[in-house]
Formats: C-alpha cells, sequence, structure tokens
C-alpha cells in the first residue's frame, strides 16, 4: 500500500488564514492631505487653488471607494443641537458662546469674510459661529474633504482619530478672508469621527465629501473564495483517502 501525505485540517486553515491576509492587507497606507487656499475669493470662480484641491482630491477618493457629498440642501435652516444631513452621519457642535451651531442660506457679512454656499444651484450651507462641529460617521470613513469660506484666523484645524490622533491645519487665505478647501484620504482606516476647530472665526463649510465604510474589494473576495473553495476540496480528499486505500 502506497503511503501518502493528506492535508491536514491546520494545513487548510493555513491556506484560509493566508487568504484571509490578503484581503485585510492595506493596499495602500498614510494619510495624504489635498489643500487650496485663495485670499478674498468670495466665490469658487475666483478660486482656483481651492477648486483644484477639490478635484484632486476627488480623484484620490474615486480610486479608494465611492464618495458621497453633503450639501445641506436637505437639512432645515436654523439651529440644531444634532443634525443628520446625510444617511449614517450625525452632525454635532457648539459655537464660541457654547450655543448650538446654525445651517443658513445667507451669509452672516461678506461671502469672502464670514462663508457662503458652495454647490452649484444650491443656497444652503453650515456656518460656523467660532467653536466645532464634529461629523461622525456610522460606518466610518476613510476620506473627508469640505470648502472652508470666510476663514481668517490662524491656527484653526480639523481633528480626527485613526488609531493615532491627528491634526490637519486649515489653510489661513489671509485676513481678506476668502476660500479654502480641505481634504484628506487615509486609505484602509475607518475614522469614526472628525472635529472642524474654528476658534472665534465665523466659516462656512459646505460640500462636505467622505467616503462610506470600506467593503474587500472584489478580487479579494475571490480569492477568498477560492481558499474556502481549496479546503473544502482538501477535506473531501482526506476523507475519500481515508476510506479508500491505495494499492499499488
Amino acid at each position: 500500500m502506497l503511503d501518502m501525505q493528506i492535508p491536514t485540517r491546520k494545513a487548510g486553515l493555513g491556506l484560509v488564514a493566508l487568504a484571509l491576509a490578503f484581503v485585510s492587507a492595506p493596499a495602500h497606507a498614510g494619510l495624504v492631505l489635498f489643500t487650496g487656499a485663495d485670499d478674498g475669493a468670495g466665490s469658487l470662480a475666483t478660486a482656483p487653488n481651492s477648486t483644484a484641491a477639490a478635484a484632486n482630491f476627488d480623484a484620490a477618493v474615486a480610486a479608494l471607494g465611492i464618495e458621497n457629498t453633503i450639501t445641506f440642501e436637505s437639512s432645515p435652516l436654523g439651529t440644531f443641537t444634532s443634525l443628520t444631513p446625510a444617511s449614517g452621519v450625525t452632525l454635532t457642535g457648539a459655537n464660541v458662546n457654547n450655543n448650538d451651531q446654525s445651517v443658513v442660506d445667507t451669509t452672516a457679512c461678506t461671502n469672502a469674510l464670514c462663508g457662503y454656499n458652495t454647490t452649484p444651484g444650491g443656497s444652503k450651507f453650515l456656518q460656523l459661529f467660532g467653536g466645532t462641529a464634529t461629523f461622525s460617521f456610522a460606518e466610518g470613513t476613510d476620506a473627508f474633504g469640505a470648502y472652508l469660506t470666510g476663514v481668517q484666523n490662524l491656527s484653526e484645524t480639523i481633528t480626527f482619530s485613526d488609531g493615532t490622533n491627528q491634526s490637519v491645519d486649515i489653510p489661513n487665505p489671509g485676513f481678506q478672508g476668502g476660500t479654502t478647501f480641505v481634504g484628506f484620504t487615509d486609505a484602509d482606516k475607518s475614522i469614526a469621527s472628525i472635529t472642524i476647530n474654528v476658534n472665534n472665526d465665523i466659516v462656512g463649510v459646505d460640500d462636505v465629501r467622505h467616503d462610506p465604510g470600506r467593503v474587500p474589494e472584489p478580487t479579494s473576495l475571490a480569492l477568498l473564495g477560492s481558499a474556502l473553495a481549496g479546503l473544502g476540496l482538501v477535506r473531501r480528499c482526506k476523507r475519500t483517502l481515508a476510506l479508500k486505500p491505495i494499492w499499488i
């Protein structure tokens, strides 16, 4: 009788573990920033640096997954304690006097100094009267970007945790205010919440982009399926050979 080595259950599980490693292994890594600022710009038509940064960010997110954009056009006007501007997204925050932040359709002063709507054909935007605004994502996100208008002060930031506390500076266009775009990708991370901090400044926030929760890519799923099928074949071969000796 021929003595044959049959793949063991441990070896089969090792095959699956290897496939899972490929599924979960990051194809990209690291925080990548996309920023642009235009001094005195009171519209996107006069903000080439900001719009270029937004276009570059959009292209990067397209390579990662699907980009969702929050325009606030379906949000109610007025102050809020907690707002759901899109499915799976919750917005909270407090202004410099610890009062609620607001969704508005008119600026508090001029566009360049107090912010404005950046959605084509739209009118609404989030207006921050100093303080903070926090976007929380039920499914997590690995990318975030937004137009911030009316920025005048230094040391304004976007903060979050991707396993490590991170802080991204909001570019200051200049003392005339203006338009900025700030975005970042953080591939293969799942960020639960992101906070915009604008100190004592009046800032408009609009066209907020994010990439919803990650799922394995089709090629990774195919690899996992092949590994599981292989494990099934190993089990069938082992069972068959255990029942029927092979003679020579």
